[in-house]
């Protein structure tokens, strides 16, 4: 079942959504402690993690293709913006708030955010080379 596989993945990318919050948690409530970094290194933390749950989970979706770890990269791409997105308007904030959080000259590593979510699943199949045909 081809739709299967996108349910797993999307499944899986519900696991970074308590990930993240706690991360903005500890962003908020001890990095911010450590100054101008404290952006950053949330960003670069919740890098980890997301990958850390790609690399856990991803290659238990099995029968895949290249195309579908590719797939469920964009998937979680979008997803994660998504999420972003409805944070800042549920904080009184639009879609300007999420462009600007692209904007890594200000310390917001955002977009190695969406990055690793973009790239995780491609790059864990390459990596562990199991559980993929064409791949």
């Amino acid at each position: 079942m081809v739709l299967k596989k996108y349910i797993q993945a999307i499944g899986i990318w519900f696991l970074i959504i308590p990930v993240a919050i706690l991360n903005g948690g500890l962003r908020e409530h001890v990095l911010v402690k450590l100054g101008d970094i404290a952006l950053p290194l949330s960003g670069i933390i919740l890098s980890i993690f997301i990958f850390f749950i790609a690399y856990l989970f991803i290659p238990r979706i099995k029968n895949c293709t290249s195309k579908d770890y590719i797939v469920f990269g964009v998937i979680w791409f979008i997803l994660t913006n998504l999420f972003d997105l409805f944070m800042y308007i549920s904080e009184g904030g639009d879609i300007r708030d999420l462009l600007k959080s692209y904007n890594f000259l200000d310390g917001n590593l955002w977009i190695l955010v969406v990055i690793t979510a973009l790239l995780s699943p491609l790059l864990i199949v390459k990596i562990n080379k199991r559980g993929c045909k064409n791949v």
